[in-house]
């Protein structure tokens, strides 16, 4: 039997995601994934050590009736969106709304729109769902060009906080783009909890706009993969619907519920990662020869006058520092180093390598 013959056609042009670095053996220092630096809090690591119990070896509720119960009623009560819990969806991290998204909306030869550069997993679900194509590219400053606002497609995928540069885009031109596209319009919202811009006001005026979130980044459970949507409840339904079965586990929706009762303590937390954030830009900037784009996330990135020289500084933080920073391969992006905000001591350690390395080539 010939196994290539079985397998879908696109896979064979497909490229999966690359994941920054996960790196082997102790002493590194991880900026590289844009991670919350800070662990969950004691309190939310009880609630998750006390559910460990008898209750794991059953099945957890499949429409996590309780967390999104509280993302309207708790969470999300000083935001002026939604109330209706049934405008939720819980999803097995962000990444999964986005693929729930294409299994609604999405047909083989459908366009799909989203810009360059921006988070990768757009265009990876676009070629896995066999849609077309429409990367716009942004402007030099990387903020929406002419084009987004007259795109036409089924589907428009909107990175706020952008990933990389970290800037948010405003609920002004979202809305406008809203009104325009003739499609369903998907603000992806994973690093707002670090910026003051949000679009989920934006949901009251606007049918065809879904709002994806996430506890990975502000509330530290990357592993536990929790997300969420919001959206018209119609939209909702239909992606209840396509869902895995329990495809949010029990674990999850523990720590979930610990986290939005102490919401409080866990956004101190990011008001420090915001603060360091600052330190940081003030301080690079301080150079020749480079600068720090403006953002609006828990993560910076730096642009080298020269291409050599950021190949530089990525090669001696990795290997004399044991630092990692991402670096990305692409068109437009080759003189460019992006780098999580991690603890203070982190923070102080890369700021330390970077001004010896910089005393070498800057």
């Amino acid at each position: 039997m010939d196994l290539d013959k079985l397998f879908r056609k696109n896979l064979k042009t497909f490229s999966a995601y690359e994941p920054g670095e996960q790196p082997q053996g102790d002493g590194w220092i991880k900026l590289n994934t844009n991670e919350n630096a800070y662990p969950p809090i004691p309190e939310v690591l009880n609630d998750i050590k006390n559910a460990v119990d008898s209750k794991i070896r059953k099945y957890p509720d499949p429409t996590a009736f309780e967390v999104r119960k509280l993302i309207v009623s708790v969470l999300l009560r000083e935001q002026d969106t939604l109330t209706d819990r049934n405008t939720v969806f819980v999803a097995n991290g962000c990444d999964e709304v986005l693929d729930t998204v294409f299994k609604v909306f999405v047909d083989p030869g459908d366009e799909v729109v989203f810009f360059y550069p921006s988070y990768g997993m757009y265009d990876v679900l676009a070629s896995l769902y066999g849609a077309k194509v429409n990367e716009i590219k942004l402007n030099e400053d990387f903020s929406l060009p002419e084009p987004a606002f007259t795109a036409k497609g089924k589907v428009m995928f909107i990175n706020s906080p952008n990933n990389p540069n970290g800037k948010s885009f405003g609920n002004a031109a979202i809305l406008k783009i809203c009104s325009n596209f003739p499609g369903i319009v998907v603000v992806d919202e994973t690093y707002a909890d670090f910026s003051t811009q949000s679009s989920l006001s934006l949901l009251k005026k606007a049918k065809n706009l879904i709002v994806a979130r996430t506890f990975s980044k502000s509330f530290s459970l990357a592993s536990l993969r929790f997300g969420y949507a919001l959206a018209n409840k119609d939209i909702i339904n239909e992606m209840n619907k396509v869902k895995l079965p329990y495809n949010s586990n029990y674990l999850a929706q523990v720590a979930a519920i610990s986290c939005i009762k102490n919401r409080e303590r866990l956004q101190q937390q990011n008001k420090k990662i915001i603060e360091q954030r600052q330190l940081i830009t003030e301080e690079l900037n301080k150079y020749p020869g480079i600068s720090v784009l403006p953002s609006d996330a828990n993560f910076i990135l730096i642009k080298f006058d020269d291409k050599a020289i950021t190949l530089k500084f990525l090669w001696d933080l990795r290997e004399k520092k044991k630092i990692l920073v991402r670096h990305f391969s692409k068109a437009g992006l080759y003189n460019y180093l992006r780098v999580s905000i991690g603890l203070e001591e982190e923070n102080r350690k890369f700021l330390d390598a970077f001004r010896e390395i910089a005393s070498q080539y800057l």
